[in-house]
């Protein structure tokens, strides 16, 4: 039985040590509170986010008192001027109707001599698509600024196209007789097409007529405008 008593003891000492230390550290530890640091965490990003608020509050009362400052400025010049151009802009883009003095060609196709002489080829006595473009081309040589054909608005993306019997303008099919309309300086567009190929037209005996108006209305543009390649800079 001796022999057991100096081991027992010694655990009996190292147990006391162990317990005093953990007694000595639980009561260093007494003012550790979980729910108290979580509190604190929770503090610490509501302050942070308060901070973030703050700061984008600030940035919008920045940029609302510039919204006030441009609004509380004369700048009905300048908007003045921005509208005109747009109002340009759309008139030379054909998407808005216009109206000015001008010319008013009308154009059939040549049945009377087709009746004469019913076994000659009958393509000789219609109007062809390249007839109506060759006066296109004539009138804005001519200084035209707006220019349709059968209430078609031509503008820099219009085709002037043949396909079978049928012209299309527009992707749009037309027929005779052809009136086309042109605003701009009647003694100049007159000069060109009649020294061109109303000219030529005309000793082919094609009923035409060429009036000169003092007011002219030219509709919009009412197709689509679609861009697969051009992308804006």
């Amino acid at each position: 039985m001796r022999k057991y008593i100096l081991p027992l003891t010694l655990i009996c000492i190292i147990s006391s040590f162990f317990l005093v230390f953990q007694l000595k550290t639980q009561a260093k530890n007494t003012n550790f509170n979980p729910l108290s640091q979580k509190s604190l965490n929770l503090i610490t990003i509501i302050k942070n986010l308060e901070q973030e608020i703050e700061t984008q509050e600030n940035q919008i009362e920045a940029m609302r008192n510039q919204l006030n400052e441009l609004q509380s400025q004369n700048n009905s010049g300048k908007l003045q001027d921005l509208r005109q151009e747009i109002i340009k802009a759309k008139i030379d883009a054909g998407l808005t109707a216009v109206s000015g003095k001008g010319i008013v060609i009308t154009l059939d196709d040549n049945n009377e001599g087709l009746i004469a002489v019913p076994n000659d080829d009958p393509n000789k006595y219609i109007i062809h698509y390249d007839h109506i473009l060759s006066l296109v081309n004539e009138l804005k040589i001519a200084g035209a600024e707006a220019i349709c054909i059968n209430n078609q608005r031509l503008i820099n993306t219009s085709e002037i196209r043949c396909v079978g019997n049928v012209i299309l303008i527009n992707m749009t099919r037309i027929a005779p007789p052809f009136i086309i309309q042109a605003i701009g300086s009647p003694k100049l567009m007159t000069e060109s097409v009649s020294l061109g190929q109303l000219n030529i037209l005309k000793s082919s005996n094609y009923p035409i007529l060429l009036e000169e108006k003092e007011e002219i209305i030219i509709p919009a543009y009412k197709g689509e405008l679609q861009f697969e390649y051009a992308k804006l800079q």
